[in-house]
């Protein structure tokens, strides 16, 4: 058993839950089903009902109509919880000051009327009022604030179907004139919370000789994003040369492309789909009644040298299925999934566990045929989240090489949760060298006043965005020959918070979730269906529903 498994067993007997139920969770293969179930157990698991009544009541009564009934509800490292119906944010000694209620760890009240704590001492913050974090002076809330229920006017899109409304991490583009689906990256798209923060390199898929680089970066959505750090990894190469990088942040340097001689899938063809690099993307549907069927891609290409390393390149995105997932585990948890991400803040082990799982769940899996052993050789597994930018990524194929000048190549997916829009076989060169190229200046086109400092270091000063908020980062790189290029990759750390939307919180349905979380397959079932109600939508709804600006 792995040491994730055990973790796991020594979380849930801690939380008291059932060895039956252990081995029943361990099944589950999917992030979301893990992480809300992590929560959602051990939230409810130390509850004593009698005490908590007064809490449940309190916390049903504010988001009622959270557009009527201002509140702040905060939550506390050490498991307590506070509703505010006062407060003052004081920027001073880094306090808040107000008026409503303390409750201990099992939800019994402890302290009522005047009440003062330190920002140190909180995990999250729960409001509905935006400027009550929107102001510079209140950056250290607005870092670990989720806006609830706010009244914030929806797209019609978005109110035509909640569970496909835009949502997105900060996006990036060289062009600033660009439509949302010419993004060029979207920064830390797996960090959704502070627990979860973390570095992501991304392809911008641009290469330039300029001196001048400029970027810029966009909050499409109803989130705050939190962004720590910002940089370009810079590879010098000619202008006939392509540079990819592998999931180790490795560098190559490839003059030799590959297209596939075949490239089939259920007997279909998908060469035309998966041949370039454009908006032409192959992806398939999901099974009506089971969301997990997989499907795969065989690809087969010839004409090879016998000798050289090789790689597999693919350029790929997701589709909406994972945000249909996610806003429908919120959905059912209602007008408490705030409280379920602060137990994931303050609980290291349940944190450990959420994290040993990132990658379980809708991997692309790539292997290779052995011709001397007749068998398929695990190559890599790629798990990029984010249905906006795609992924420009290599797979080096160290083992196998070329048998008759010929290789195979299998993909294995989830049916409907990939949009593939390139694959191709690469010779590789070298491997590259990068340089480190941090903005040298940034212009607020809609925002706080930030400076550079703020995410040029590792460290804990953040540029906070908000819905339509825009700035755009100048990077100087080094002068170089006529007959050379910059192939560009951006880094970004960070994370961002989900606003909570009086919608999702109408839907709450505890029964629903715990029968979702253990894997029922009725539930399941159900939601399959439902998602393929909307599958043919999803994509339209999605884009149609982002937002430029929130005033």
């Amino acid at each position: 058993m792995s040491n994730s498994e055990d973790d796991l067993i020594q979380f849930l007997e801690r939380i008291k839950i059932k060895p039956m139920h252990t081995r029943k969770i361990l099944s589950f293969s999917t992030l979301l089903l893990l992480t809300i179930t992590i929560i959602v157990l051990s939230c409810r698991s130390y509850v004593n009902h009698d005490f908590r009544q007064s809490y449940s009541d309190i916390n049903e009564v504010i988001h009622s109509d959270s557009t009527k009934i201002p509140f702040f509800k905060i939550h506390f490292k050490n498991g307590d919880a506070s509703i505010l119906e006062q407060w003052n944010i004081n920027t001073t000694r880094d306090t808040i000051i107000g008026k409503g209620k303390l409750y201990n760890f099992n939800r019994e009240q402890i302290q009522e009327g005047d009440l003062s704590f330190s920002v140190d001492e909180i995990a999250i913050v729960e409001t509905n009022q935006l400027e009550a974090i929107r102001s510079k002076d209140s950056e250290r809330i607005a870092a670990l604030a989720i806006l609830s229920g706010a009244n914030i006017a929806l797209d019609v899109f978005c109110i035509t179907n909640p569970k496909a409304c835009f949502g997105s991490c900060p996006t990036f583009y060289v062009d600033e004139n660009s439509t949302i689906h010419s993004a060029n990256a979207e920064g830390f798209s797996s960090s959704t919370s502070p627990c979860f923060e973390k570095r992501d390199l991304d392809p911008l898929q641009y290469s330039t000789s300029s001196e001048d680089f400029f970027l810029t970066m966009k909050n499409e959505a109803l989130e705050t994003h939190m962004i720590n750090e910002l940089f370009l990894k810079a590879v010098l190469k000619d202008k006939d040369e392509n540079v990819f990088v592998d999931k180790k942040n490795n560098f190559y340097k490839s003059k030799k492309l590959y297209r596939p001689k075949n490239a089939i899938v259920d007997n279909k063809d998908i060469r035309n789909d998966i041949s370039r690099l454009d908006e032409i993307e192959y992806f398939s549907t999901t099974d009506s009644t089971n969301l997990f069927a997989q499907e795969e891609i065989i690809l087969e290409f010839d004409h090879l040298s016998p000798e050289g390393d090789y790689g597999i390149v693919l350029n790929y995105r997701q589709t909406q299925l994972t945000t249909f997932l996610f806003y429908t585990g919120i959905s059912y948890m209602g007008d408490e999934a705030v409280d379920y991400v602060a137990k994931m803040e303050t609980d290291p082990l349940m944190r450990k566990i959420v994290q040993s799982h990132l990658d379980k769940f809708g991997k692309i899996k790539m292997s290779s045929w052995d011709y001397n052993d007749n068998e398929w050789k695990s190559i890599e597994e790629f798990d990029e989240k984010g249905p906006i930018a795609k992924n420009l990524i290599l797979a080096p194929i160290l083992k196998n090489k070329p048998h008759k000048n010929k290789l195979k190549i299998k993909l294995e997916m989830t049916k409907g949760l990939w949009r593939l829009d390139f694959a191709s076989l690469a010779l590789i060169d070298t491997v590259a060298n990068s340089m480190t190229i941090h903005p040298s200046e940034m212009e607020i086109i809609d925002g706080a006043e930030y400076k550079l400092k703020d995410i040029k270091v590792d460290d804990k000063d953040y540029l906070i965005s908000f819905p339509g908020n825009e700035f755009k980062f100048k990077f100087d790189l080094p002068k170089i020959s006529k007959n050379q290029d910059y192939e560009l990759f951006l880094s970004s750390k960070g994370y961002y918070l989900e606003w909570i939307r009086q919608d999702w919180i109408k839907g709450k349905d505890i029964p629903k979730l715990t029968k979702m979380l253990m894997n029922d397959p009725q539930t399941w079932k159900e939601l399959a269906i439902e998602f393929k109600s909307m599958e043919h939508e999803m994509e339209t709804i999605f884009w149609n529903s982002k937002y430029s600006r929130i005033k």
